[in-house]
């Protein structure tokens, strides 16, 4: 070798290197480790490899690990560097080692990222086939929403003909069965009104995300009030949770103190409430209504919102029947 290698060049090396593979990449920094042998060394050449194949090469090719002298290798594990010209000082050869400590770091972080770039990949091909997916869904439901409003708006508008009297007289017998068809109409055309949540499977229950959230010591000073037993929704768990971070992103943004939660069941209404009342330093974030909102939507929720002079949010959700 043309010099000799001092251990604090040695350490700036190493932390060059490092930063750079911080920064850009362990590609990256493997690249810059062989020019720094290079440039350390003075040599013609180097190549690195890992597990017998040649993984980075820089000058001259060297000769294989197999056919290399001695002092022209640093080794670690199964990472050997391999020098143009053998180095024969021991001290730089101990300084030129934690090259080669480094070299397997960076190799075992290089195979770490081109996992994660796999990963990344499957993950976007999977979000493409379940976008395509949810557009084939979407356009079979507005088909099938459309072919059904429009006999449903004519069973709608007979049977408030016949509730106005006129069809003739109703017995109080008739007038029960059309009260309860006018009603389950009603309820047919507002589900048709909204798309499909996109989970057949419901939550098993809403009581333990409310509890983890607004529980005690959760968030702030809040009082949770919940019935005894399962508050069980007609909607997919992932929904849910995004609504509940949702609405503590739109009570944070709002600076809310105070927050009462309390879940019931209102009168002759097949919905959870679920009422929130807080006091409110700030506006209501504008993103964080419209992001409350559209996951509203997706639950299959209805949402009434008021914030003078406090916050007053009501949720109704779909309820399971037992």
């Amino acid at each position: 070798m043309g010099r000799s290698v001092s251990a604090s060049e040695v350490e700036r090396t190493v932390s060059a290197i490092a930063e750079r593979a911080l920064h850009h990449g362990a590609r990256a920094g493997l690249d810059a480790l062989m020019e720094e042998v290079m440039r350390l060394t003075e040599t013609h050449g180097a190549a690195l490899y890992a597990g017998g194949q040649r993984v980075a090469l820089v000058g001259l090719e060297p000769p294989a690990p197999a056919h290399a002298h001695p002092q022209q290798l640093l080794t670690d594990g199964h990472t050997a560097l391999v020098l143009g010209e053998p180095c024969v000082d021991a001290a730089d050869r101990q300084h030129l080692a934690r090259l080669a400590v480094l070299a397997t770091a960076l190799l075992a972080s290089q195979a770490r990222e081109e996992e994660a770039r796999a990963e990344r990949t499957r993950l976007r091909q999977e979000r493409l086939r379940l976008r395509e997916q949810l557009a084939h869904r979407d356009r079979a439901w507005s088909r099938a929403a459309h072919d059904l409003r429009t006999p449903l708006l004519v069973m709608q508008g007979y049977i408030d003909m016949m509730a106005k009297g006129m069809a003739g007289a109703l017995t109080p017998a008739m007038q029960r069965y059309l009260e309860r068809m006018a009603r389950a109409a009603g309820e047919m055309n507002v589900r048709l009104q909204h798309r499909p949540s996109g989970g057949d499977a419901p939550a098993e229950d809403l009581r333990p995300l409310l509890s983890a959230t607004f529980g005690s010591g959760r968030h702030g000073p809040s009082r949770l009030e919940l019935p005894s037993g399962p508050v069980r929704v007609r909607a997919p768990r992932v929904g849910l949770t995004l609504l509940i971070r949702a609405l503590v992103r739109l009570l944070s943004g709002a600076g809310a103190s105070d927050v009462v939660l309390r879940v019931d069941v209102p009168e002759e209404m097949n919905m959870w409430r679920l009422l929130v009342q807080a006091r409110a330093e700030r506006p209501l974030p504008e993103r964080a209504r419209e992001s409350l909102a559209r996951l509203a939507r997706r639950c299959e929720a209805r949402i009434s919102l008021g914030e003078a002079p406090g916050i007053e949010l009501i949720l109704l959700l779909p309820r399971l029947q037992e």
